[in-house]
């Protein structure tokens, strides 16, 4: 929960923005306000409390994601609000059980206040490459359980149990992780229970597509550096010899920093590739690969 809201307070920010910020009589006025833009989803009202200069510091550039996370803003202040004083001039407004501080302090300016979204820039940055890694975590960890899931039933109808090669599924059929669950009936999809609050985001996405700032793939074969050594996955056209996973920053340094590995034997690994990373096309933890502590 800590990190959802610590996301959703970094995502407020919708594409349409205002280029003049809008002030209001008391903070506490401001905080009303916000929350009812963030109930209400209105993308102009949030842009005109926010400012159209930071717009690239506060989305994700994923318009599905960012407006489940001002959901869960909302929710959060619905729950619980309070405003922290920070001097006569400044206040913290801070929400949901746990407290949480928002990143965007209110500050006084003449007879009113507004977000000052320049002295938060920084910290809403460094919140969503953070929230956004512990998501890819949480993603990639999903992925290897939606996998065994998948592989308990023959799917393609064959007699053979195997692994999904792809996240989602072709229309009409089960052949990925991931398929919209119709209303006559069709079983949830593997991935759909596991990642419950990203089934709706996923519906309509392809292969590579980010989501929370990172591209997820799976990998079909692995290199010389994971144990067994170097071999495909994939026996006659069919994946039953393991998988793996890889998760990419969609931008790297904006949406996420570090990249991930993961296979059928649940070992998650990190490492900073950089802005400019390689193709990964096998799971190889080779060097500079760390390995994820479980309860990370």
């Amino acid at each position: 929960m800590r990190s959802t809201l610590a996301l959703a307070a970094a995502l407020l920010f919708p594409l349409a923005a205002l280029a003049q910020q809008t002030t209001y009589p008391t903070p506490e006025a401001a905080v009303d306000a916000l929350q009812r833009a963030l109930q209400a989803d209105d993308e102009a009202a949030l842009g005109g409390m926010f400012g159209e200069k930071y717009r690239n510091v506060i989305t994700s550039g994923d318009a599905a994601y960012d407006k489940a996370r001002r959901a869960d803003a909302a929710a959060a202040l619905a729950t619980r609000k309070r405003l922290e004083e920070l001097g006569a001039d400044k206040r913290i407004v801070r929400m949901g059980v746990q407290d949480w501080p928002f990143a965007i302090p209110l500050v006084r300016e003449g007879v009113g206040w507004r977000f000052a979204t320049e002295q938060g820039a920084e910290e809403l940055q460094n919140r969503r490459v953070g929230a956004n890694e512990r998501n890819a975590i949480y993603v990639m960890r999903a992925i290897v359980d939606a996998q065994r899931r998948y592989a308990e039933v023959d799917r393609a109808g064959d007699g053979v149990l195997q692994y999904a090669k792809k996240l989602g599924s072709s229309p009409g059929k089960h052949d990925g992780l991931y398929w919209s669950a119709d209303a006559g009936g069709d079983e949830p999809s593997p991935l759909g229970p596991l990642v419950a609050k990203a089934s709706t985001e996923l519906a309509g996405r392809h292969e590579g597509e980010p989501y929370g700032g990172y591209r997820f793939r799976i990998l079909t074969r692995q290199g010389a550096n994971a144990p067994g050594g170097a071999y495909s996955y994939v026996i006659n056209n069919r994946m039953i010899a393991g998988f793996a996973a890889v998760a990419t920053p969609a931008e790297w340094g904006r949406t996420g920093v570090m990249s991930f590995l993961i296979s059928h034997n649940g070992k998650l690994y990190e490492k900073n590739l950089g802005p400019k990373p390689p193709v990964i096309s096998s799971f190889d933890p080779g060097p500079g690969w760390k390995e994820v502590p479980a309860g990370q």
